[in-house]
């Protein structure tokens, strides 16, 4: 969740699969921590990666073409606002924090 763990992390993959390769990104938070081998998905910067390591993709000038697509929750907060809608925002928040 640091720079640098993100850094090996994509260069790992580049190394294994290739970047070229990636064709999208699904972009959501979790439920649960690294390693637990379970796949519940958080609305984004509310869970276990956070918005910090989030915010590594969104300002990756390699990914700026590549499709995110918002992998979280659905429905409605709180306040009755839709989800994806809450989420793009923090996103956006995210990409212009940098």
């Amino acid at each position: 969740r640091t720079p640098r763990a993100y850094q090996q992390t994509i260069l790992t993959f580049d190394r294994i699969i290739g970047l070229q390769r990636l064709l999208a990104i699904h972009l959501n938070d979790s439920r649960r921590d690294l390693g637990s081998r379970v796949d519940r998905h958080a609305h984004i910067g509310t869970g276990a990666i956070g918005r910090k390591a989030l915010a590594n993709f969104v300002n990756d000038p390699r990914f700026q073409r590549i499709p995110m697509i918002l992998e979280t929750p659905k429905g409605r907060d709180e306040k009755g606002r839709d989800w994806d809608k809450v989420n793009s925002q923090v996103i956006r928040k995210l990409a212009r924090a940098r």
